[in-house]
């Protein structure tokens, strides 16, 4: 509630009084930087533009100051009028969060909060909004989860991996023995047991990895060939059921300096994971470019399969994280893998549509 202190007839609100009053809010607020902050007078006037909301909705103060408020923001849906909601239906938002916004066409995140603005004796005289753009906090927030939840793995792996692996060797060798004694019937149980073994091998060699996937043999490698090879490879390997693997290689791209076997083993899990997600066949599309501003290559594996919820796209990077007959391991290690190159990873996914992934690498890591 705003209380005005000027002498006048006791809840009456003047004209000039209002004018001194919005002045008033509109010069306390005017440099906020963080948010983008509007207020509208009881007419539905825009009466307060602060300069963030100029950055923002890349208008100016002065060509929208006194205009109604759906003039000014005519591509807006009528649920989205927030301060004229707060103004004639008394609906105060509080830190409601949006993804979308209508009107610069950005997905994020957004925070709307409303109130009313009223006079001494409660008679509403306005209504202000305030809209924060939380995008970049939340996914720093986000990498910082990621980076701490990958230290704790970290830990585990350099404490623990090798205190399992002594004792797993030593049973596997004794299965061995057995199996090499035992009869054909009790054989087959052992083998089952011995490939058990293996895949826990497995996870504990990809535990270590993700511990501290050191790029240490870098050389100048061409990405275009080491892609060319594991397609090769993945042709001949009898996994391509009803899958068509589209190549669109940049032929100028240059030489990159990585180490062979990391990038191989990143790469290798992306393209296993695409071809997973065909079950039914598909096209898998991979192409490389190179962004000679930034001295980055590119590889883009585009995929027809079964898409990745919205929800799950938030996870898929974290450790033990599947939905699938896996360690969980995989994504994460690849996702570390770039990251000690200097580069980055992008998804983007649709459901029923297929998946796109980018890996990003600099030519020069740094």
């Amino acid at each position: 509630m705003i209380k005005h202190n000027e002498s006048s007839i006791p809840g009456m609100v003047h004209f000039p009084m209002q004018q001194h009053f919005w002045r008033t809010l509109s010069n306390f607020i005017a440099d906020l930087s963080s948010a983008s902050v509007i207020a509208v007078d009881r007419l539905e006037r825009i009466i307060v533009f602060n300069k963030h909301a100029e950055h923002t909705f890349a208008r100016q103060a002065r060509k929208v100051l006194g205009q109604p408020f759906r003039q000014a923001f005519p591509s807006l849906a009528e649920h989205e009028y927030y301060p004229l909601i707060a103004l004639h239906q008394g609906r105060e938002l509080n830190e409601v969060e949006t993804y979308y916004c209508p009107y610069t066409n950005k997905r994020g995140v957004f925070i709307h909060s409303t109130a009313l603005i009223k006079d001494n004796l409660g008679s509403k005289i306005g209504a202000i909004w305030l809209r924060k753009d939380l995008t970049c906090k939340r996914r720093f927030q986000q990498e910082m989860s990621n980076a701490a939840v990958g230290a704790m793995v970290s830990q585990l792996a350099a404490g623990a991996a090798h205190e399992i692996r002594n004792p797993l060797t030593t049973a596997k060798g004794y299965l061995q023995l057995a199996q090499q004694q035992a009869p054909d019937e009790v054989a087959k149980y052992l083998k089952i047991a011995l490939e058990e073994i293996e895949q826990i091998d497995v996870i504990i060699t990809q535990l270590l990895s993700l511990y501290h996937p050191k790029a240490e043999g870098l050389q100048f490698v061409s990405i275009n060939s080491m892609i060319s090879e594991l397609v090769y490879l993945a042709k001949n390997s009898g996994n391509l059921l009803n899958i068509t693997i589209d190549l669109a290689l940049d032929k100028n791209i240059p030489l990159c300096l990585i180490d062979e076997k990391l990038i191989k083993h990143a790469l290798l899990n992306t393209l296993r994971n695409a071809i997973e997600a065909m079950p039914k066949g598909g096209t898998l599309s991979i192409s490389t470019q190179y962004f000679a501003a930034s001295e980055e290559i590119c590889i883009t594996l585009k995929d027809t399969g079964i898409g990745i919820s919205e929800k799950n796209l938030k996870q898929i990077f974290k450790p033990f994280f599947t939905t699938k007959k896996s360690s969980g391991l995989g994504l994460t290690l690849t996702n570390r893998i770039i990251q000690h190159h200097g580069g980055r990873i992008e998804v983007q996914s649709t459901m029923g549509q297929g998946t796109i992934i980018r890996l990003y690498l600099p030519v020069f890591p740094p």
